[in-house]
């Protein structure tokens, strides 16, 4: 596997996020995004990457990148400073609020629903393809039924030509005109 594909499946698992709950929770209106990166074993496009560390500011972004340092930005050295500016109250602040955006909301999302209707969505995509395979062999059918019903007007009309020819020979006192 792609080792970017590799490291947003272990972001993931971490964020204890499925694929769709978090491709939505990134901001992507349908989740084929993150599907394809981890389908495809391809990498992650600027706009994807941006949108990953604008939902999620604590990714590491080189991290996600290339592989290297943690999965996270420490924030541990910034909370070791004995001196606070104002600044750094506000930085604190918005990591605060953050952390409580990112890690406990995520949690107390109902990952037993979404689940749930995860699977009834491919259940539901399931249905629709066998759907489509369906109207493929309605379509191959009635193509088959017009052939047959060509066919049967064809011996039909062979059949009442030798008839009337019969009638004709009986009307002619046996002799074939024809």
């Amino acid at each position: 596997m792609n080792s970017h594909a590799k490291r947003l499946v272990q972001l993931i698992n971490q964020l204890n996020l499925n694929t769709r709950s978090f491709a939505i929770t990134c901001g992507f209106s349908q989740p084929t995004t993150i599907y394809s990166v981890i389908k495809n074993d391809s990498k992650l496009t600027t706009s994807t990457l941006n949108k990953i560390c604008d939902r999620f500011p604590q990714v590491n972004k080189d991290w996600l990148l290339s592989g290297l340092g943690e999965m996270f930005v420490n924030s541990k050295a910034n909370e070791d400073e004995l001196t606070v500016t104002a600044k750094q109250v506000n930085n604190k602040i918005n990591i605060s609020t953050d952390k409580i955006l990112n890690t406990i909301v995520p949690k107390m999302l109902r990952h037993d629903l979404i689940t749930k209707a995860d699977n009834v969505l491919d259940e539901l995509s399931g249905f629709l393809n066998e759907f489509k395979l369906m109207k493929t062999d309605l379509y191959k059918i009635k193509k088959d039924i017009s052939k047959i019903h060509d066919n049967l007007t064809n011996i039909e009309f062979i059949e009442t030509v030798k008839v009337i020819k019969k009638q004709n020979k009986k009307n002619n006192g046996g002799i074939d005109l024809n």
